[in-house]
């Protein structure tokens, strides 16, 4: 194609395009790794999945095996499938029925990793119990927390799960659950209520939480060291001042049977709870007995300055007023020495160290691992 600029003409010519190339015989195994790109680039990336957290929960039984099978059975199908692992430490409160393997019914993917009995040689009682439990977890190396409750019914697994939630906010809190809502009988609550006002008139702390905790194992090691752990557990973390993380709970109903909590058994509660602010309760007991005597003191000096200075006092009174004072007086001096005494013979005596003390209590250690839950095996039993 010509054309005619100027005086010269420009000749125009069309470039054809390059010949294409036959592609290059490709290999299956390059056909393969293409294809798997591909998928790559078009599913989203997953996350790994968490570190295993190894949580073992503590629970005293006093013959209430089939509310301990009940309870073991709802943490299963709760957290079955999560990253959390749970290890099953029953106290054996020297119950008089046997734990049967046969009554726990979990699945084969259960995140109930072991089951341990420890039978205490004699029956020490709840707190007890619960410090026995505490005692033998502190040992181990293969646990990131210890979750105490109860084995019945009334400490819910279902707030096991705000439990957890605060302990990552705040792992080394103790998280405690603080009871919002309860379903025992009006003179029950009445009575509890009671006993939290002179709980706190007498040692200036509020307890409003029971052994229902989640404690890091780090908290766990300080707390069987302390010898008030003996009697509370509540009180035991009141008075060791670790930082707390209250959880608002329900308080739940029994599996099966009724409480065993009766009057009686919430004064033995409520004296092993002041016992460990014993010196506490004795510095505020000696203030106001030091109150009292003054008191009397200056009532039966008022009465003989009435009697000796005025015409006002009344034939017979004086001295009825002033007796009174008197035995007052004396009553409230020997009540100090008496408590004064008491209170150095139990500075002088040894007390009961949990940690060192509490393994000569346990007659018998029984673990069932997860074939032996599942397949209903015969327990490996060891004599501590």
């Amino acid at each position: 194609m010509l054309e005619q600029r100027g005086d010269a003409p420009v000749t125009r010519m069309k470039r054809r395009p390059p010949p294409r190339r036959r592609p290059a015989a490709v290999t299956p195994i390059e056909l393969v790794a293409d294809r798997v790109a591909r998928v790559k680039r078009r599913s989203p990336r997953r996350k790994p999945p968490g570190p295993v957290v190894r949580i073992a929960v503590v629970t005293p039984v006093l013959d209430d095996w089939a509310c301990f099978a009940s309870l073991v059975g709802e943490i299963s199908a709760q957290f079955t499938g999560s990253s959390i692992e749970f290890h099953i430490c029953a106290v054996d409160d020297g119950s008089v029925s046997s734990f049967d393997p046969a009554s726990l019914s979990l699945p084969r993917d259960s995140c109930i990793a072991r089951v341990e009995i420890l039978r205490l040689a004699l029956n020490l009682g709840h707190q007890r119990a619960i410090a026995v439990g505490l005692c033998e977890l502190s040992r181990r190396d293969d646990i990131d927390a210890v979750l105490v409750m109860d084995s019945d019914g009334e400490d819910r697994p279902g707030d096991m799960a705000a439990l957890l939630k605060a302990s990552r906010i705040h792992p080394s809190h103790i998280v405690l659950a603080r009871r919002a809502k309860r379903f025992e009988s009006l003179g029950f609550r009445m009575w509890y209520r009671l006993y939290k006002f002179v709980f706190h008139g007498l040692t200036g702390h509020d307890i409003s939480f029971g052994n229902y905790s989640l404690l890091p194992i780090a908290a766990v090691r300080r707390l069987v060291h302390m010898p008030e752990l003996w009697n509370n557990l509540a009180a035991s973390i009141l008075r060791s001042r670790m930082k707390c993380t209250p959880v608002a709970t329900v308080r739940g109903r029994r599996y099966d049977g009724r409480s065993r909590m009766r009057l009686v058994s919430l004064i033995v509660h409520g004296l092993s709870a002041m016992s460990v602010h014993t010196d506490t309760i004795f510095v505020r007991v000696l203030l106001a007995s030091g109150v009292i005597a003054a008191a009397s003191v200056l009532g039966i000096l008022a009465i003989a300055i009435v009697r000796f200075s005025t015409d006002l006092a009344i034939p017979g009174w004086a001295t009825t007023a002033a007796g009174d004072l008197m035995i007052i007086l004396l009553q409230t001096i020997v009540m100090v020495v008496a408590a004064s005494l008491m209170m150095l013979a139990g500075r002088s005596s040894r007390p009961i160290i949990p940690i060192a003390d509490a393994g000569q209590f346990v007659a018998e250690q029984e673990c069932y691992g997860p074939e032996a839950i599942l397949r209903e095996a015969a327990p490996v039993r060891a004599k501590a």
